[in-house]
């Protein structure tokens, strides 16, 4: 392995100063109530309204700033939704405490995170969809952004962005972004393994959803997955917020942490049912070309210390 240089060394400690920062400005959001009730409750039509889902399930030690980070947006035409699976921590105490702010709500035994977000979007009346797990957050402002991107741009089917890693305590660990590529080369991407999505960093239209089926519930890991490659197989557009949307939260009780070899299972399933092609020579040569496409991207929109930086081995390297 190379040895650091001075100039790496450097780059590390402005990335520590910084995420230090961003810990501290997200802590703080998600720390207390600071939105105006008649705004959230309020439902301006010159914003698209926003539907946003959370499903959970003894996620009480998190779902406070989860829910915080949706109502502290002080978005104007905001719809919540939350479903609990009998939750047996106290999250249901917590989720009491913000009720009236809720469009709908509920704590009782279900099937599952997929059948419960199939749930939430069919109550849903928004616009815009998006979905939230309880150990996340969203950073401030993201949903004017993304509202005021949505009007403005009719033709966008989908708005993606970056997230942060968090770590158990909500302290910045690292970061992941994403370029911005025609919606021609994220389907040839994702039929040969080449693209994806950070699922709490996206948000999609109501029409696209109906078009491709919505959640698939019979699936337990790989939800968010099958659904982008539905937008993408049915024609979707898709639109980068070039910056962080969310918070990402990694820590031994998540299902993305705890489970991460039962989570791969679905792949072959998703590869089988969509025709995608990950293993020729062919899905090869389209990965180099499509990954070579996205550094050049990252080089353009000044990426060269984040290129640099997952070069180098990482614990969270997994998530890709």
């Amino acid at each position: 392995m190379a040895r650091r240089t001075t100039a790496d060394l450097e780059d590390q400690q402005d990335l520590m100063t910084k995420a230090s920062a961003r810990a501290q400005e997200l802590a703080a959001f998600t720390e207390r109530p600071s939105f105006n009730d008649e705004t959230v409750l309020g439902r301006d039509a010159n914003w698209p309204r926003i539907t946003v889902v959370t499903p959970t399930l003894n996620q009480g030690q998190y779902i406070e700033r989860t829910i915080l980070s949706v109502l502290n947006q002080n978005y104007p035409n905001l719809e919540y939704i939350i479903l609990d699976g009998g939750s047996t921590d106290g999250t249901r105490a917590i989720v009491e405490k913000y009720r009236r702010y809720l469009s709908h709500w509920r704590s009782t035994p279900d099937a599952g995170q997929a059948a419960a977000l199939k749930e939430g979007f069919e109550r849903a009346t928004g616009e815009i969809f998006a979905w939230i797990n309880s150990d996340d957050v969203y950073l401030p402002r993201v949903f004017r952004q993304v509202g005021s991107m949505m009007k403005k741009q009719p033709a966008t089917d989908v708005c993606y962005g970056n997230m942060y890693l968090l770590d158990a305590t909500g302290q910045f660990v690292t970061e992941r972004r994403l370029t911005r590529c025609s919606s021609r080369l994220i389907k040839l991407g994702i039929r040969h393994g080449a693209f994806g999505f950070y699922q709490p960093a996206a948000f999609w239209r109501r029409t696209l959803y109906q078009r491709v089926g919505g959640i698939d519930p019979s699936l337990h890991f790989d939800m968010d997955n099958d659904l982008f490659i539905r937008f993408s197989l049915r024609g979707g557009r898709f639109t980068l917020l070039p910056f962080p949307l969310v918070g990402f939260r990694i820590h031994e009780g998540s299902k993305t942490f705890a489970l991460q070899d039962q989570s791969k299972s679905e792949i072959p399933l998703l590869n089988t049912r969509y025709g995608l092609d990950h293993a020729s020579v062919k899905a090869g040569c389209v990965r180099v070309f499509v990954r070579g496409y996205r550094v050049w991207r990252h080089l353009l929109q000044g990426d060269a210390a984040y290129l640099c930086r997952r070069l180098w081995p990482h614990r969270w390297d997994w998530v890709s």
